[in-house]
């Protein structure tokens, strides 16, 4: 596919699916930026990608632990044109000021850079050729993208951002169709499962893993980013990742969605805070295995053995014995950390799903909030912005809403009907300002519905990614 014939297609109304029609205004300006910055050989092949951000209705640091989660992708994220080079270079540039252009080499040698942006390109390049680079000769790529995520939103950017190069490296070097890619990788989870370990430096089956960016996180995002379904949102269970449904949004049903101006950051002393949360869980889970004699390795199996060695009670036994511990498990709250996932993976995940099948509002908003509550209390990654914007959409009439995400900041989602979603949403964002003023010129306030994973466009058409390279 060449630019020119990408520009006809998107011309061509018939063959311009509707999710890809509120698009057609962003794309024709960064093929011009592209082609400005990038020029090359007339009738190149490129690639036309949108990776979206997440929602995280539900699961709450709970993927990593083992736990569910309940999750969706967005319809906003990163628009991106790509097109493989033979400068053995990764170019990128954002069509905007935000990210300033990088370019490196695609080597084993590249020395990400930690606290920058290219932290997330440069990392995820590195994997694959330390993973491929010996089977599968790799082209460097060009990218230009823009992006339509709040920074720091907590709508999984930077997971975002990984996985638009994998996108690009993968499509311009048809890395699916490798034997050493088909061998590990063999569907949409496995992929999504892949990716998370490039992110967070485990190996994966055959694929060894490599230092990552720095965080202690799970494979809820790529999982959301890569196989989300329009109208639907997906539980899924994590250690080892499992689809399990797949349930249909109420079409009465809106979210709105607000960043709250504090950006979520995973970068130096942010990246300390956000990843204690994870240590958290697993020195719980060392403590347990301590004081029971057991061998668990997630907070899902502790559950699992306190409910069938102690019985009806036992979390408040688990606390007591945790209590009467070690200094470390007081000092950190390790039975509060326990508690937080036996919450959110036994009581409000599942009061959820019984909510969404049966269409009831009322109940689904209870458990959403009763969520937020518990992050503020197990967790404490509940900024005071966040809490007042949670605190404000109950007041307006939200069924319930929650911040999600690693917290320390970024957004909150809120669900209501949808008739009175418009309303809502200027509402909250009037009274936000008001109550924060600080932080209104950053703030974003906007209506929200699960969207599809990773889109791709080539000659035959847009696609599914995951539906493109698995013909599913």
């Amino acid at each position: 596919m060449t630019i020119n014939s990408l520009r006809a297609m998107l011309e061509d109304r018939f063959r311009t699916p509707p999710e890809w029609r509120g698009m057609r205004g962003l794309v024709p300006p960064l093929l011009d930026s592209f082609q400005f910055r990038y020029p090359g050989p007339h009738g190149r092949e490129i690639s036309l990608g949108f990776v979206p951000g997440r929602i995280e209705v539900f699961g709450r640091h709970t993927d990593y632990a083992g736990g569910r989660t309940l999750v969706c992708a967005l319809d906003r994220g990163f628009l991106c044109v790509s097109a493989p080079n033979r400068q053995g270079l990764i170019r990128m540039a954002e069509d905007d000021s935000e990210f300033p252009p990088v370019e490196f080499p695609l080597e084993p040698t590249i020395t990400p850079q930690v606290g920058h942006w290219s932290n997330y390109p440069m990392t995820m390049a590195k994997r694959l050729v330390v993973n491929f680079g010996s089977s599968v000769r790799l082209s460097g790529v060009d990218v230009m993208f823009s992006s339509t995520l709040p920074v720091g939103s907590g709508m999984s950017g930077s997971s975002a951002l990984m996985m638009m190069t994998f996108l690009a490296v993968a499509t311009a070097n048809r890395l699916h169709d490798a034997a050493l890619f088909r061998e590990n990788i063999r569907d949409g989870i496995d992929l999504s499962m892949y990716l998370a370990c490039a992110e967070n430096g485990q190996s994966f089956r055959e694929l060894a893993g490599d230092k990552g960016v720095g965080t202690f996180g799970g494979s809820e995002d790529h999982a959301a980013i890569l196989n989300g379904r329009e109208g639907h949102v997906s539980l899924l269970r994590f250690r080892p990742s499992v689809l399990e449904e797949e349930l249909r949004w109420p079409r009465g049903w809106r979210m709105v969605v607000a960043f709250s101006g504090v950006r979520a950051e995973k970068t130096r002393e942010a990246l300390d805070k956000y990843n204690l949360v994870s240590r958290r869980a697993a020195l719980a889970v060392k403590e347990y295995n301590r004081l029971f004699a057991a061998r668990c390795h997630s907070l899902r199996e502790v559950a699992a053995h306190a409910k069938g060695h102690i019985g009806h009670g036992w979390l408040k036994e688990v606390e007591q014995r945790f209590t009467l511990g070690s200094r470390s498990a007081r000092e950190l709250a390790l039975a509060d950390r326990i508690r937080q996932f036996v919450f959110e993976d036994r009581r409000f995940i599942p009061a959820a799903v019984r909510a969404l099948r049966e269409k009831d509002l009322e109940a689904f908003g209870r458990n959403l909030s009763a969520s937020h509550r518990a992050s503020r209390r197990y967790l404490h990654n509940i900024a005071p912005e966040i809490d007042f914007l949670q605190r404000s959409a109950l007041q307006l009439g939200a069924a319930g809403a929650s911040g999600f995400g690693g917290g320390f900041g970024g957004s909150i989602v809120a669900v209501l009907p949808a008739a009175r979603a418009e309303a809502f949403r200027r509402e909250w964002e009037a009274a936000y300002a008001a109550g924060h003023p600080e932080r209104a010129a950053d703030a974003a306030f906007f209506l929200a519905s699960p969207g599809p994973g990773i889109r791709s466009w080539d000659a035959d058409g847009p696609a599914r990614f995951v539906e493109r390279i698995f013909q599913v």
